[in-house]
């Protein structure tokens, strides 16, 4: 029998065929607390349950709101745009937490550098979230403006599946998300109080899709009634440092498959005044790092930061499954605050639009940013993020049928940090695990969560 094959160009038979019968809509789901809010409120948002048939699409879902400045002056949103102003989203069912990644904003900041280039950024990025296309801030609201926002609901379990699931609307106990909104102080750049970022029209879109009775038979008969989803999630813990030379910051990070950890340090200084704050990730004098489980040291050899931090920018790629792709954007670059304030404000970048170092290079100043007399010190806002790998070269992060990550369950996770010349700082480790989300309709019919 001949083992030659025909092109896939040639393979008439095969044919595309026409899925079950179904139907897409969108929907509006508005806060269940209130229908106002202010920087540092919780926004309490109840999806639907009960719904027979339907599936949530959380790849398509949405927060769009509205932000008026009731300040007396202008305000900039911090880099990551509308998204600096949601620190925290928590999603429960039943009593169970789902998820819970506190610092969200800082995180969406970090890997928006990572995934999007300045051309989204200035494009449909700024239309959503008002990125405004410059790595140094976001765009900025008027005294007395206000400006329409939709933040897509990214980097939580539901709208991480692995692969592409649908997540069922038919549980007995519905998702309800809890989004906490960050202090005006840490997400906006301007003299402005809690109390004057107003927030209105707040709602959830989402998009559903809907199965006619039949084909949602055929889906129960296939599962046995039981939904399992493999997703992938984030956690935050921090850490304090001073003007120190080594660090040892003990993590906590008890999951079943550890994929990937990114580390984000932020001046102490950056949190003073009119800096960015949200964004404005410092190298702080990193020269080497690397985790501890148990004592086994990952990577056995430390990640040298030195010179403009090549090494330290592979890891971080390879972290991130993406070495070698080469159409991949990102906006890793700092960008010099040589402007005023006005400048910064209107274009939400630096009037002279230079790129002048690597993204590892501190890029702070002495300063951080500050805004002094409407006019910006000598400083850069910096964009240094480091990432470490924990999955093996079995999956390489890309496989659709197996995972795996390091088991750290009952296991002591640290972080070692080696620096030269480092300031007082905060330090954010975001860890990304896999998690099972079942949902079984012959039993409790809730959603469980196992880590």
């Amino acid at each position: 029998m001949s083992a030659e094959v025909f092109s896939d160009s040639l393979q008439y038979p095969k044919m595309k065929q026409r899925a079950v019968s179904s139907r897409s809509f969108r929907t509006k789901i508005a806060p269940s607390n209130s229908q106002n809010f202010t920087c540092g409120q919780t926004i309490n948002i109840d999806l639907p349950s009960n719904l027979t048939g339907q599936y949530y699409n959380f790849n398509q879902v949405y927060l769009k709101f509205k932000v008026t400045n009731a300040d007396g002056a202008a305000i900039a949103l911090d880099r990551g745009g509308a998204a600096s102003l949601i620190r925290r989203i928590q999603i429960q069912t039943a009593g169970a937490q789902i998820y819970d990644c506190d610092k969200w904003n800082v995180l969406y900041t970090a890997l928006l550098d990572t995934e999007a280039s300045n051309e989204w950024k200035g494009s449909v990025g700024n239309i959503l979230t008002g990125t405004s296309g410059g790595n140094l801030g976001a765009e900025s609201i008027a005294a007395a403006g206000s400006r329409v926002y939709c933040v897509p609901m990214v980097l939580n379990p539901l709208a991480n599946t692995t692969p592409h699931r649908l997540i069922p609307a038919f549980s007995l106990s519905g998702l309800s998300w809890r989004i906490q909104l960050d202090s005006a102080a840490n997400a906006t750049v301007g003299a402005a109080l809690d109390s004057e970022i107003l927030f209105s029209d707040v709602e959830m879109v989402c998009l559903m899709t809907e199965l006619s009775p039949s084909a949602q038979s055929q889906v129960d008969q296939m599962t046995g009634g039981v939904y399992n989803i493999l997703a992938n999630s984030y956690m935050n813990s921090s850490a304090n440092m001073g003007a120190v030379s080594q660090v040892t910051a003990n993590l906590g990070f008890s999951v079943s498959s550890l994929e990937r950890i990114l580390l984000v340090q932020r001046k102490d200084a950056s949190f003073v005044g009119d800096r960015y704050t949200i964004g404005n990730r410092a190298n702080n004098g990193l020269s080497q790092y690397q985790y501890l489980i148990n004592s086994e040291s990952y990577p056995q050899r430390p990640i040298d930061v030195e010179d403009k931090g090549a090494e330290a920018a592979a890891e971080l790629l390879i972290s991130n499954h993406s070495l070698t792709d080469f159409k991949a954007g990102n906006s890793l670059q700092n960008n010099a605050v040589a402007s005023t304030l006005a400048n910064v404000l209107a274009n939400g970048y630096s009037a002279d639009g230079k790129y002048p170092h690597a993204y590892s290079t501190d890029g702070i100043g002495t300063e951080c940013g500050k805004v002094v007399g409407g006019v910006s010190t000598a400083g850069n806002i910096g964009s240094a993020l480091y990432g470490c790998e924990f999955e093996t070269g079995l999956s390489d992060g890309r496989s659709s049928h197996i995972y795996s990550g390091v088991s750290t369950l009952a296991s002591n996770v640290q972080f070692k940090g080696t620096y030269s010349g480092a300031a007082a700082a905060t330090l954010d480790f975001f860890a990304m695990y896999s998690v099972l989300l079942s949902l079984d309709m012959r039993s409790s019919g809730v959603f469980s969560v196992s880590v």
